[in-house]
């Protein structure tokens, strides 16, 4: 027997001395063996077999006080040595032993005093605390984990009496092995030392005896770091893989074997690499192990490697693991493995890997939903109406499809792809989901433009274009509160909805579908949102060619004039201004605004870049701005007491891959008023299969003007973007948001006791990616549990990047982050200029007020270009 059976069995004994009956419940059956030889001088021992009945039918002698004669016995005054063994729980047996229990003592898991506590865990430290104290509490943890059992801490009780570590312990302040092992692993620190006092030959046997781990007694301090650190790092590596699966070249590596040794050095290892302390040192050794070793080339099965974070190649290996899932048709597994290892050790540490997995947890996404949209698109009722309400309203609506898809496209636009092939499998999945996107556009276009027609042009339940202002804008100018139209030229509906989100903390928030007047251009969209367009529009022709639409007496052919035919419908104060204005507000344009009792704000940034920019990339980045802006705006108003916002626009807008000159088709000619890509205005001309005609009294509009629509995706041949397009039939050109917003009661807590506290794991930046940790904390009561913050990359005073991505709380529209209290928060930055920049500053700012919360700087840049 061992040291701990040895103080076990002294613990009972004193017990049985003392009161003579002894109850022993075991539901860990920790001590099942034990109690086949336990022996102590003149004590019976009792097991439970099977039944209660015949184990109490055993003990009833012992309970006797009186013969056969009924006289007393002569001992009756002595209690009898008894130990009645249960392996079970004590609530277990339904307290059948408590006549037992109430004539003796109980010993069990947990029971108080200690010198009654069986839990084995509690043994062991006991005894290790005398023999091994360094060892002891990572004894113990092992033992609550199950991983050592009694005949194990026997047996490790004599192995560790033998060990000396006094030198190791002068050296490094303690004698754990998992603690020197660690110190040295990341440390030079105490090379000299080892040297002068000749330690290697102590620190080998500790780590032999404690970890499993070889060293060379003789070796110097620097070649036995190596040796420790391909041991620690192949042991957590090797130990994740079944047999069959290690690779052979491995197999003659002298690792730790035994259950015990490997639970110490898989710890280790998790501590090595969480410990910001130890963190620097650990990607050193993870670098160097794998290069070293070659392990980058390892083909090891992937399902075995998800929970590991040992080498930076395993990150590599489930990413290319993760696009073949997309290829292969597996969205769903690519989906589990980007939830899994988004926010990886290996992901954090090199930031393009946490945008690689942005881009796969997109990628399927819309591969997911698209599927379900075209399994859901063969059993939906062929109404208009039943279309647009899958689009736009439930927990999943199809119109996430699209903001997927543009999260995506602006995720790829900043991946800076490699030139080396590393990236082949990436490419080929972009380019199968951006088909994929097309086919389930296609087919919903298809499909709502076949019930579409059916319906007669009509959508019934939704809100008109035409009635946005006399429903949602009059009555707040009517009941004289101060109110903000502000109309967003191609506001497709999921901006607006992802907008909405973002400012639910702040306003009280509708988000209403509005079916956008047909034809889906701006000249028709914006006159919509006119005061009395709820009357009726004309479409006609203005002098010069151009289509203008005609309210009443009025023809409003562009913004000025649109400007000034609203400014003539009220009789009120308007302030009239562009959303660029909003942004930085001169106190002149404050003034106004405070003065006025309507804000009309127009923005056609989306509209202009989409039909104008070169770079589709260029473009997708702007539009993202636009929604940053957007908000800022509005918080801009909120402060200059506008207490009512409605927000909408003219039309929405498709923008996917570019067409191909096969989808291209001949418009039907005749006399042309205007022609778009998806759209043509006039007269005459000649019918085709591949679009439909109708007259403007068909859509609701007078005049004698004739329309022609695509009926696909396909585009009229015609000038202009080859992937951006509005004007046609679609849920995406005419399903708009009406966002309407009162501002809550600040909670006047909310800006007391804040910080935002930045930190940064390397010394520089190196690449256009780099990451930096901010970690939101309070002081005092009442602080608020989250924060929404805008963060900013600076060089020379000028914005010189944006965050690409944080750990959580990020959106993807607006790049607004939101802190929880007291847990960090890794921020991608990405780097938009390099230039010459010698170093840059990382700043953090309320969402809300634009108050700095904290600043980093300066960062060095060294780039190399």
């Amino acid at each position: 027997m061992g040291k701990v059976t040895d103080c076990l069995l002294s613990l009972i004994a004193k017990q049985v001395n003392d009161k003579g009956i002894v109850v022993w419940y075991d539901p860990e059956k920790a001590y099942t063996k034990i109690i086949e030889k336990l022996s102590v001088p003149e004590t019976t021992v009792l097991s439970f077999e099977d039944s209660f009945f015949r184990l109490r039918e055993q003990i009833e002698p012992f309970l006797e006080f009186v013969d056969d004669s009924e006289k007393p016995k002569p001992d009756c005054g002595v209690p009898p040595k008894l130990i009645v063994y249960i392996p079970k729980g004590r609530s277990d047996t339904h307290y059948a032993m408590v006549e037992v229990e109430m004539a003796g003592i109980v010993l069990e898991p947990g029971a108080h005093p200690w010198q009654r506590n069986t839990r084995l865990r509690v043994i062991a430290e006991q005894v290790f605390k005398k023999i091994a104290p360094d060892s002891a509490v990572d004894i113990a943890r092992q033992v609550e984990e199950g991983i050592l059992t009694l005949e194990e801490l026997d047996k490790l009780s004599i192995e560790v009496e033998g060990i000396t570590t006094g030198t190791v312990k002068i050296i490094f302040g303690t004698a754990s092995a998992v603690d020197v092992a660690l110190d040295f692993a990341a440390s030079a620190e105490h090379d000299e030392a080892i040297l002068a006092k000749q330690a290697m030959p102590e620190l080998a046997g500790l780590f032999h005896s404690d970890l499993g781990i070889e060293l060379e007694p003789e070796a110097d301090p620097v070649t036995a770091r190596k040796t420790l650190w391909r041991a620690i790092l192949m042991t957590e590596l090797l130990s994740a893989l079944p047999e069959e699966a290690r690779p052979a070249e491995f197999s003659s590596m002298a690792l730790p074997d035994r259950p015990e040794h490997v639970d110490k050095v898989l710890h280790l290892c998790n501590v090595w690499r969480n410990r910001v302390d130890y963190r620097k040192a650990y990607i050193e050794a993870a670098r160097a192990t794998e290069s070293e070793l070659g392990l980058s080339g390892l083909d090891l099965p992937t399902d075995k490697l998800i929970d590991l974070e040992t080498f930076p190649f395993l990150e590599k290996a489930l990413l290319l693991c993760a696009d073949r899932c997309l290829l292969d048709g597996s969205p769903h597994e690519a989906f589990r493995l980007a939830q899994e290892r988004k926010n990886s050790f290996w992901s954090l540490e090199e930031p393009t890997n946490q945008l690689r997995w942005a881009l796969v947890e997109n990628n399927a996404h819309i591969l997911i939903l698209g599927e379900r949209i075209r399994a859901e698109l063969i059993k939906l009722k062929k109404s208009p109406e039943f279309f647009v309400h899958a689009y736009t309203e439930g927990k999943n609506p199809w119109c996430l499809l699209d903001t997927y898809y543009r999260h995506l496209e602006g995720q790829y636009s900043t991946f800076d792809l490699g030139l080396g092939g590393e990236h082949d499998e990436l490419e080929k999945v972009i380019t199968r989901v951006r088909q994929d996107y097309t086919k389930t556009v296609e087919h919903c276009v298809e499909a709502f433009i076949s019930v579409f027609e059916a319906s007669d042009f009509e959508i019934k339940d939704y809100l008109p274009h035409g009635s946005v202002y006399i429903q949602h804008v009059s009555p707040h100018i009517v009941g004289n509160e101060k109110v903000a139209y502000i109309l967003v030229d191609a506001l497709r509906f999921e901006m607006g909805r992802e907008l909405a989100e973002g400012l639910t903390d702040e306003f009280d928030i509708r988000l209403l579908p509005c079916i956008a007047h047909l034809p889906t251009i701006t000249t028709v969209g914006m006159a919509a949102l006119m005061p009395g367009a709820e009357n009726g529009m004309e479409l006609v022709q203005a002098p010069g060619g151009k289509i203008a639409i005609g309210i009443g007496s009025s023809t409003l052919k562009d913004r000025a004039g649109r400007l000034k035919y609203f400014e003539g419908c009220l009789n009120k104060k308007i302030e009239k201004c562009k959303l660029n204005d909003l942004i930085k507000p001169s106190k002149k344009r404050q003034a106004k605004i405070k003065d006025a009792d309507v804000v009309l704000v127009t923005s056609q940034e989306i509209d202009r870049r989409g039909e104008e920019a070169e770079d589709e990339d260029e473009t997708r980045l702007f539009m993202e701005e636009v929604l940053d802006k957007l908000r800022r705006g509005i918080r801009c108003l909120v402060s200059l007491g506008v207490i009512r916002f409605v927000i909408t626009a003219d039309h929405g807008h498709l923008f996917g891959e570019t067409i191909e000159s096969g989808m291209k088709m001949d418009p039907p000619g005749g006399i042309t008023a205007e022609l778009h890509r998806r759209v043509w205005i006039g007269k005459g001309g000649k019918a085709g299969e591949g679009f439909i005609r109708v007259s403007a009294s068909q859509l609701g509009l007078g005049g004698d003007l004739e329309l022609a629509f695509p009926r696909s995706l396909a585009c009229f041949k015609a000038g202009g973007s080859t992937a951006y397009f509005h004007g046609g039939i679609s849920l995406q050109e005419m399903v708009i948001p009406v966002i309407l917003l009162k501002p809550k009661e600040a909670e006047p807590h909310a800006q007391i006791g804040r910080a935002v506290k930045l930190s940064m794991d390397k010394p520089k930046v190196t690449t256009r990616f780099f990451s930096v940790t901010a970690t939101y904390t309070t002081e005092g009561l009442f602080t608020a549990e989250e924060i929404r913050v805008k963060v900013a990359v600076r060089a020379r005073q000028k914005d010189a990047g944006f965050a690409a991505m944080s750990v959580y709380g990020f959106e993807e529209g607006t790049k607004e982050i939101v802190l929880q209290k007291n847990r960090p928060n890794p921020i991608t930055f990405m780097l938009s200029d390099v230039g010459d920049i010698k170093s840059v500053s990382v700043h953090v700012l309320d969402a809300v007020s634009q108050l700095e919360l904290a600043r980093l700087e300066p960062i060095p840049v060294a780039i190399a270009i």
